[in-house]
C-alpha cells in the first residue's frame, strides 16, 4: 500500500505543478509586454496619422522633434528623393528669420551632408537629408526623414547635440568629479546614436 500511496502523491504533485505552470504561461500571454519605449513621449502629426516616440530629455529644449508637411515634387518619389528645400526653409522662417536668407543658405553647395539617402522604416520608404554645424565644445546634427503622403512631403525632423568631452581633459589626479563628468560625457555620446536609431524605428502611420 505504501508504494501505491507514494506514487499517488507524486502524481498529484506533478499535476498541481503542471496546472500552475500552465496558468503562468497563460498570464504571460495575456499580460502586456513592456518595452524600452513604453514610457517614451509620443510626437504626433494628426493630419497625416504619423507618429514616433522619443525619451523625455533626449532632445534640447529649443530643438524638440517635429513632423511637418508641405508641397514638393512628390511625383518623383520613391524613384527619386523629393526636393525639401522650400519646406525646410518655410519651417525655419516660421520660427523666426529671414526667408530669403534661409533659402539662400539651404540652396548653397554642400549644405547637406547627407543628400537624399533612401531607407525603409517599418515598410515605408523614406529619404534622409542631414546637415550640421558646430559651436564651442558642441556639435549639432539635424536629420530630416522625408516620405510622401497625400501628395505632400511629410518630414520628421530630429536634432541632436554632441558635447566635446575633451573639454574635461586633461584629467586631474584625484579629481573624482571631473573623472565622473568626463565618463558621463563619453557614455552619453556613445549611447546617442543607439537611442536615435530606436527613435527612428518607432516611425509609423496609424492610418
Amino acid at each position: 500500500m505504501k508504494p501505491i500511496f507514494a506514487i499517488v502523491i507524486i502524481i498529484i504533485v506533478v499535476l498541481v505543478a503542471g496546472y500552475f505552470l500552465y496558468q503562468e504561461s497563460l498570464s504571460q500571454k495575456i499580460r502586456p509586454q513592456t518595452t524600452e519605449t513604453s514610457n517614451w513621449l509620443t510626437h504626433k502629426n494628426s493630419e497625416y496619422g504619423f507618429e514616433f516616440k522619443y525619451p523625455d530629455g533626449f532632445f534640447d529644449l529649443n530643438q524638440q522633434p517635429q513632423a511637418f508637411a508641405g508641397d514638393c515634387n512628390y511625383d518623383v518619389f520613391p524613384g527619386q528623393c523629393p526636393d525639401i528645400s522650400d519646406i525646410v526653409a518655410k519651417n525655419f522662417s516660421e520660427q523666426g528669420g529671414n526667408l530669403k536668407a534661409i533659402e539662400s543658405n539651404i540652396l548653397s553647395p554642400g549644405y547637406w551632408d547627407v543628400d537624399g539617402q533612401k531607407q525603409t522604416i517599418n515598410n515605408v520608404q523614406y529619404c534622409l537629408y542631414a546637415t550640421g554645424d558646430a559651436a564651442t565644445g558642441h556639435a549639432f546634427n539635424y536629420y530630416y526623414y522625408v516620405t510622401v503622403k497625400n501628395q505632400k512631403c511629410l518630414v520628421a525632423y530630429l536634432a541632436v547635440t554632441t558635447v566635446n568631452c575633451d573639454f574635461y581633459l586633461p584629467l586631474e589626479a584625484g579629481n573624482a568629479e571631473q573623472k565622473k563628468n568626463y565618463d558621463d560625457c563619453v557614455a552619453t555620446n556613445e549611447s546617442q546614436p543607439k537611442i536615435l536609431d530606436k527613435i527612428i524605428s518607432t516611425f509609423q502611420f496609424s492610418r
